[in-house]
């Protein structure tokens, strides 16, 4: 068996330079061999930067050397090079939301399934150390009674802060204009499936299968807050909240009740790669326990599990039914809000 699996990257934009490629750059099992972009300028950038060989078209990145891909192309473009990919015979990590609806979703997953592929969805916050300390906490102190879960991504403050955390980055002023002008044309719908899809997937990681009841949209030109209520399938109270952005710092954390105990988690910016940090009070003992943590970058990690479960023929998580039950949770928040919309 091979010791690593050989990696192409598709996509080459924001995500891929802050996040993902240097995480391959690092993670033990994976081979960079190939990256692409239909900017040539990405590709060709990226490919001089890690040392592999660059590709203007998907096709072309298929045809090449590799056993599995990583997607982190715009999310309207997911289920498309997915398709291609699990049809070219790659195992396939793609960055959230899986799709953009549940009907692609699930023929991606169906695809992969009778193709004998792993299909990943890269929720790299459950690959946190924080998180899966909590998780783990979490089933020890239940059953759950009330959770409360947010996010709120900050607003002037996120520019200078990824601007320090970040590698230089390369950009094609064409990609850039054509990728703002479509995220402005749809805001309210990307900003809760790109941002709040994270914290509805990690919801269900540290408590179990839920369902909206209700929500509520305060929202300007710019600003998004979305708030709702749910129950999980044990009956524990759940209230949410995605903010888009918020004019503070940056906050998201979860605080998990049960019948023997509390876990608080908070997490930071993600970029900084720093682990969450997780107090648990045990009330059998009355006491707190505060792990820390040292390896802790969440893309390294997820990436490193991706490859473990190629190379030990093991299935990836997040599966893609994780991926579609958080793209319909995604659904449910839409719908509610909808209902509830404060008509003039």
């Amino acid at each position: 068996m091979s010791e690593h699996i050989r990696l192409g990257v598709i996509g080459c934009g924001r995500i891929s330079q802050a996040a993902h490629l240097p995480a391959v750059a690092k993670a033990e099992n994976v081979e960079l061999k190939a990256v692409c972009d239909a900017s040539g300028t990405l590709a060709d950038a990226m490919a001089g930067r890690y040392g592999s060989s660059a590709f203007h078209s998907v096709t072309d990145l298929l045809g090449a050397p590799v056993d599995a891909v990583l997607i982190a192309v715009p999310d309207r473009f997911h289920a498309e090079v997915a398709r291609q990919a699990l049809r070219a015979g790659k195992h396939v990590i793609v960055e959230k939301p899986l799709a953009g609806s549940i009907a692609e979703a699930e023929e991606l997953r169906d695809l992969a399934g009778s193709a004998g592929l792993e299909l990943q969805v890269a929720s790299m916050k459950r690959f946190d150390p924080g998180v899966q300390y909590a998780a783990e906490a979490a089933a020890r102190i239940g059953p759950l009674r009330s959770v409360v879960g947010w996010y709120r991504v900050m607003s002037q403050l996120r520019a200078p802060i990824e601007a320090t955390l970040f590698p230089p980055l390369v950009v094609d002023p064409a990609v850039r204009s054509r990728e703002l002008e479509y995220k402005a044309a749809h805001r309210a719908e990307h900003l809760l499936a790109t941002h709040g899809i994270h914290t509805v997937d990690l919801l269900r990681y540290l408590a179990g299968d839920y369902t909206i009841h209700s929500a509520v949209l305060s929202n300007n030109e710019r600003d998004y807050s979305w708030h709702a209520l749910g129950r999980f399938r044990d009956g524990a109270a759940l209230s949410l909240e995605v903010t888009a952005s918020v004019h503070a710092e940056w906050s998201e954390g979860f605080d998990l009740y049960g019948d023997a105990g509390h876990v608080r988690l908070r997490c930071p910016f993600p970029f900084t790669r720093q682990p969450s940090s997780v107090r648990v009070f045990d009330e059998t003992t009355q006491t707190y326990s505060e792990p820390a943590f040292g390896d802790s970058d969440p893309y390294e990690r997820q990436l490193e599990a991706f490859a473990e479960a190629v190379l030990l023929a093991r299935t990836a998580v997040p599966t893609a039914d994780d991926g579609i039950e958080a793209l319909k949770i995604v659904d449910a928040i839409r719908d509610a809000t909808n209902r509830t919309a404060v008509r003039p």
